[in-house]
C-alpha cells in the first residue's frame, strides 16, 4: 500500500470539469450541497436539491459575487448526481469538486450495500471513483473523478458503520486524499482523530466539519495544533446563536495565530437557506456578507484569504 511520503505536492485537484491548481480555486466553500436527488425508501423529510434553474442562478451569483469553486459533499447513494454537478458548473462557471464516501446512514435506503460490505470492498469503492471516476459516470468519454472524501459520524461510535470507516481510512491513506468528516455538533472528533491517525491518515488530510456547534476553544486550538482543519458553518442558522458562539470562536483562532486551521463554509443542505429556491441568504453569502464581516471584525487580508479558500485549497492539494 501506498504511504504519503510516495506522493508528489502540490497534486492537482480534481474538480467536475478535471484537474486544476489549487492555486486557481480563489475563494472556495468547503462545504455544500448543491444538488440532492430524491431517494427512494428514505425517510420524506430528507433533504432535496432538483431544482436546476434556480440553483444555476445561485452559482452564477456566486460567481458574480467573487465566489470561485465549492465542495459538494453528498456521496455515491444518497442523491448524489455528478452529471448535474458537471452540467452547473459549465453554466455558472463555478469550480465544483465532487465527493466520494457515505453520508449518514438515515440518508440511504435500508440495507443499502455500503453498509453492509468488508472495509477492503469500501476502500476499493472509494478508490476507484477517486482514482478512475464516479460510479455514474464510468461509461462517459471522461468519467468524472471525486475529488475528496467525505463520510459521516452518527452522534455516538457504537452507531457508526465500522467496516465504513476502516475503509475510508485505507482509502485515505492509500490515495492521500482529503477526508471531510461531519461530526453531529463536533461529538467523537477527538476520537476519530485518534482512530484515523492510528490507520496511518496524515492529520493533514482531515476536516473536522460542523466543529462550531461545540465551540470548545480548548478542543478546537488542541485540534488544529495536532495538523487537522477545522470547518465553521453556523452563520445562518440562528438557533446556534452564531452572534454568541461562531463569531468569537473565530476571533478567538486568530488571535491565537490559529487562522490557517480554519475553514469556512455555509452548508445549504436545506432548500430554504437558497436565496432562489427560499428566500434565504443563498451561496453568495460567503464571497460577501461572510468576508465583509470579517474584514469589519480587522481580521487580516492574508487571513481573510486562508478562511474562505486558501486553507481548504490546499488541504486539497496535499499541502498544509
Amino acid at each position: 500500500m501506498s504511504n504519503l511520503s510516495s506522493f508528489s505536492f502540490p497534486h492537482p485537484v480534481n474538480t467536475v470539469q478535471g484537474p486544476i491548481s489549487y492555486e486557481d480555486l480563489g475563494i472556495t466553500d468547503c462545504h455544500n450541497h448543491i444538488w440532492i436527488d430524491p431517494v427512494p425508501g428514505v425517510e420524506p423529510n430528507c433533504p432535496i436539491l432538483d431544482q436546476f434553474h434556480e440553483i444555476e442562478l445561485e452559482l452564477v451569483e456566486f460567481k458574480k459575487a467573487g465566489g470561485q469553486s465549492l465542495l459538494d459533499c453528498q456521496p455515491e447513494g444518497c442523491g448524489r448526481n455528478s452529471i448535474k454537478l458537471l452540467e452547473l458548473s459549465q453554466k455558472s462557471g463555478v469550480n465544483v469538486i465532487a465527493c466520494t464516501g457515505f453520508h449518514r446512514q438515515k440518508y440511504y435506503p435500508p440495507q443499502h450495500w455500503l453498509f453492509g460490505k468488508r472495509a477492503q470492498k469500501v476502500s476499493d469503492f472509494l478508490c476507484t471513483e477517486l482514482e478512475t471516476g464516479m460510479y455514474e459516470t464510468l461509461e462517459m468519454e471522461k468519467p468524472i473523478k471525486a475529488g475528496f472524501i467525505k463520510i459521516a459520524l452518527e452522534p455516538s461510535w457504537g452507531d457508526c458503520p465500522q467496516a465504513a470507516l476502516e475503509g475510508a481510512a485505507l482509502a485515505a491513506k492509500k490515495t492521500g486524499c482529503l477526508m471531510e468528516i461531519h461530526t453531529e455538533k463536533g461529538a467523537l472528533a477527538e476520537k476519530a482523530c485518534l482512530y484515523f491517525t492510528d490507520y496511518g491518515v496524515s492529520p493533514n488530510q482531515i476536516v473536522f466539519c460542523h466543529m462550531d456547534k461545540r465551540p470548545d476553544y480548548g478542543l478546537h486550538k488542541e485540534l488544529a495544533r495536532l495538523g487537522v482543519l477545522l470547518e465553521y458553518d453556523t452563520f445562518y442558522r440562528p438557533k446556534y446563536e452564531p452572534e454568541k458562539h461562531l463569531w468569537p470562536l473565530i476571533d478567538h483562532m486568530v488571535q491565537n495565530d490559529l487562522a490557517g486551521s480554519i475553514a469556512l463554509a455555509t452548508d445549504m443542505a436545506e432548500s430554504d437557506l437558497y436565496h432562489h429556491i427560499g428566500g434565504g441568504p443563498g451561496l453568495f453569502g460567503l464571497p460577501v456578507e461572510i468576508k465583509n464581516n470579517l474584514r469589519k471584525r480587522g481580521i487580516s487580508d492574508s487571513d481573510i484569504t486562508k478562511l474562505i479558500g486558501g486553507n481548504i485549497a490546499r488541504r486539497l492539494a496535499g499541502i498544509n
